[in-house]
């Protein structure tokens, strides 16, 4: 009997250890699993296995970051929730799939909201970025970051857009958001709501004419076989937000957190830097492959969506006026 009891309290101590994380603990290591839907080699993928590497070396070896691409381990809704279960150690999530877990977010999915990579750097490296991130505790989640994705652009295979009049009638490919959908409506397109799985072989097949992306995603994508044509509309600044099990997070030492974090600070800087680069390069890299780049004024675009950001900024007129003021800055 006293045999059996050593067993099982062996046997306890094991499962206590493992779960100090949502992989497990092997030989004093500490093993973080990190997921994103998008792919590898985009500034994200990158500036996360930047990170991974990071803590490693930090850590010297005791904290391991496992980073997992393109949907590995689902949907991005499908990993918030992981997350939230501890199931799933940190998750990289596009801001408006995040709307359905803190609908403030949806802030930032007003068109015209974020004029530039300087206003983006104030807003969400500065004390607006970190309220949105405390704001997910409530969720049952550890705001951990914010990254960039990029400003987004119109893509089409029917003609160039040289002003607002040739967006009118163009079938396009939006995220399953109602703000992107009635952003589109506005601008005199028929959107297209569709998850960005399917839309390659809607493009290719011709039921939609269009999509809208930050540079980087159209190029790693090959949306240029399918559409040749993109304008320069910068119409929303999307973002990713990095989310850490709230569970997990508790389990861990301070020392292991102050290590995470300092890394994480580190790769914010960084992925931006990165991003920005290969925005710069996305761009040239498609328009020497015959990609047809134009720069229509975004002045008609920004007057012909005041609409959509009273329709939906009136839950959020105060953030969106503290937005605003640091543009002016």
């Amino acid at each position: 009997m006293k045999m059996k009891r050593t067993l099982l309290a062996a046997a306890f101590a094991v499962a206590a250890a493992a779960a100090l994380t949502g992989c497990g603990d092997s030989g004093g290591k500490v093993v973080l699993r990190m997921a994103q839907a998008s792919a590898q080699d985009g500034a994200i993928g990158k500036s996360m296995d930047a990170f991974a590497k990071d803590v490693l070396e930090k850590s010297h070896g005791r904290l391991q970051v496992e980073t997992f691409h393109n949907g590995q381990l689902g949907s991005e809704r499908e990993n918030i929730e992981s997350v939230q279960m501890g199931d799933l150690d940190i998750a990289v999530v596009n801001q408006s799939v995040m709307v359905n877990f803190e609908p403030t977010i949806a802030v930032f999915d007003l068109p015209y909201t974020i004029h530039s990579t300087e206003h983006a750097d104030k807003v969400f490296l500065g004390d607006i970025g970190k309220e949105y991130l405390k704001k997910l505790e409530r969720v049952r989640l550890h705001g951990f970051a914010i990254w960039e994705s990029g400003f987004r652009n119109l893509t089409n295979s029917k003609r160039p857009v040289n002003s607002i009049d040739d967006v009118k009638g163009l079938r396009i490919r939006v995220m399953e958001n109602k703000i992107h959908q009635d952003l589109w409506a506005a601008l005199g397109a028929d959107p297209v709501p569709m998850s960005w799985s399917d839309a390659y072989t809607g493009l290719q097949q011709g039921a939609i004419d269009g999509q809208e992306n930050p540079a980087t995603v159209i190029d790693k994508n090959n949306v240029i076989e399918v559409n040749k044509n993109m304008a320069m509309t910068e119409h929303v600044y999307s973002t990713v937000f990095l989310i850490f099990s709230q569970k997990v997070w508790k389990r861990l030492t301070d020392e292991d957190r102050k290590i995470l974090t300092e890394c994480m600070d580190k790769a914010s800087v960084s992925e931006r830097e990165l991003s920005r680069k290969m925005d710069k390069e996305a761009v040239q890299s498609l328009a020497s492959r015959g990609m047809k780049v134009t720069y229509p004024d975004k002045k008609p675009f920004i007057e012909r969506t005041q609409g959509v950001r009273d329709k939906y900024g009136a839950n959020f007129k105060e953030m969106a006026q503290r937005i605003a003021a640091l543009d002016e800055e």
